[in-house]
């Protein structure tokens, strides 16, 4: 039996996950507003105390690495790339934008608000992404062919569903934790405004 740890905070909800093999035992859920980084170690020792057991005796753990808020994105590595370094545990990452619809059936259009009418989005079946992650302009993503007949889920405190089975199966290995930064998929605004002052 594989014991996983997964985590997310790429949004205002924060999912913290235990799970056995591919099957979920247990989850933790926040919702927050910029704040994440004061809770997300301490979420995760919970869910760990609540099974009784040590981040020493997890086998693998995977981490939502974006696109979505520049901050949660900066947490979630900082805490994944520390926990695999210190204790010598597999690192995977995936998609947010897959990890937080990954339990809803047929083709899903996953969304997260970009502002100014803007999202990161990507659409997938099942476990087969069929738009890969993207800074889109809202009107744009709507003309696509790609996105017809797909259900929306704008990811927020009530749109999201997470299915260990798939987020296990998309994963992909992290070969040197040293070099993992997230995908951020734009440049923060406070890059934009120091470009335009240049």
């Amino acid at each position: 039996m594989k014991r996983r740890l997964l985590f997310d905070v790429s949004t205002n909800v924060m999912f913290v996950g235990f799970a056995k093999d591919d099957m979920l035992s247990d989850f933790s859920i926040r919702i927050a507003k910029r704040d994440h980084a004061k809770y997300l170690v301490d979420r995760i020792d919970q869910v760990l105390s609540r099974n009784r057991l040590t981040i020493d005796q997890i086998d693998e753990i995977i981490i939502g690495i974006g696109p979505g808020s520049y901050t949660g994105l900066r947490i979630a590595v900082m805490v994944g790339k520390m926990l695999a370094y210190t204790k010598n545990i597999p690192l995977k990452t995936i998609s947010s934008l897959y990890f937080m619809t990954s339990g809803y059936e047929g083709k899903v259009a996953a969304l997260i608000d970009a502002r100014r009418g803007f999202v990161f989005s990507e659409i997938h079946e099942q476990n087969q992404v069929i738009l890969e992650d993207g800074y889109r302009d809202l009107k744009d993503l709507y003309q696509l062919e790609v996105y017809k007949n797909a259900t929306t889920v704008f990811i927020d405190d009530r749109s999201f569903l997470v299915s260990p089975k798939y987020i296990i199966e998309k994963s992909v290995l992290v070969e040197n934790v040293h070099d993992l930064v997230p995908n951020y998929l734009r440049r923060t605004e406070a890059e934009t405004n120091h470009d335009q002052k240049s």
